[in-house]
C-alpha cells in the first residue's frame, strides 16, 4: 500500500520546520524584525498581536510560517497566514500589524528584500514564453506558497546554522527562489519589480 502525501501536507510540514528555525534564530525581546547573516533576509517574530506600523515598503517577499499578519493599503486589507506569502512589487506606503500571535504560538515569518537588478538579469535569461503580458498587476498581492518556493525558503534559512556556507550558497538559493517566484502565481508582480 502506497501512502500519498499531498502538497498541502508537505507545505505544512515545511512551515513547522521553518517555524523551529525562525524560533532558534530570533529572540523574544520584543523586536519584530531581526536581521540575519544573509544580508537581504530578515526573520520576524512577535509573541503578541501588534499595533499597526506605518512605512514605505520596498519590493519584498514575505512568507508567514506561523500566525497571521494583515497589511493595509488605503482601504484595502490583505490578510495572510501560515503557508502564504505576500509580494510587494513597487514602493508603497503600507500599514501592517500582526493579527494572530500568543507567547505559546508566536507569529513567525521571513522577509526577503528583492533585488530589481538580479530579477532583471534572470528575466532576460528566461524563455520568451514567460515574457511580459499586457495586463497590469497590483503593487501588492497574496498567494499560497508552493512546494518548490517553500523548499527554497527552508534551505535559505537553514543556512543560518552553517554560516561558513552562506557566502557561496545563499546567492544560489536566492536566485532559485527568484526563479520560482517568476514562474509562480505572482510571476507578473515579481516581473514588474525587474521592469519598473
Amino acid at each position: 500500500m502506497t501512502i500519498e502525501i499531498s502538497n498541502s501536507d508537505v507545505i505544512a510540514d515545511r512551515c513547522q520546520e521553518l517555524a523551529t528555525l525562525v524560533m532558534r534564530h530570533t529572540d523574544a525581546n520584543g523586536n519584530i524584525i531581526q536581521p540575519t547573516a544573509i544580508a537581504p533576509l530578515d526573520l520576524t517574530r512577535s509573541d503578541a498581536v501588534s499595533t499597526a506600523l506605518h512605512g514605505v515598503y520596498q519590493p519584498i517577499l514575505a512568507i508567514v510560517v506561523q500566525g497571521q499578519k494583515e497589511v493595509l493599503l488605503d482601504e484595502q486589507r490583505y490578510q495572510y497566514g501560515a503557508g502564504q506569502y505576500l509580494v510587494v512589487s513597487v514602493d508603497l506606503p503600507l500599514s501592517s500589524f500582526v493579527a494572530q500571535a500568543t507567547p505559546d504560538q508566536p507569529y513567525l515569518g521571513l522577509k526577503l528584500n528583492l533585488d530589481p537588478m538580479q530579477l532583471c538579469n534572470l528575466v532576460v535569461q528566461m524563455s520568451p514564453s514567460l515574457g511580459k503580458k499586457e495586463n497590469s498587476v497590483r503593487g501588492i498581492s497574496v498567494s499560497n506558497v508552493d512546494v518548490e518556493a517553500i523548499e527554497c525558503a527552508f534551505r535559505l534559512v537553514k543556512l543560518l546554522d552553517t554560516p561558513q556556507h552562506i557566502p557561496m550558497l545563499a546567492p544560489l538559493i536566492i536566485r532559485e527562489l527568484y526563479y520560482r517566484l517568476l514562474i509562480g502565481e505572482q510571476g507578473e508582480a515579481v516581473r514588474q519589480i525587474a521592469t519598473s
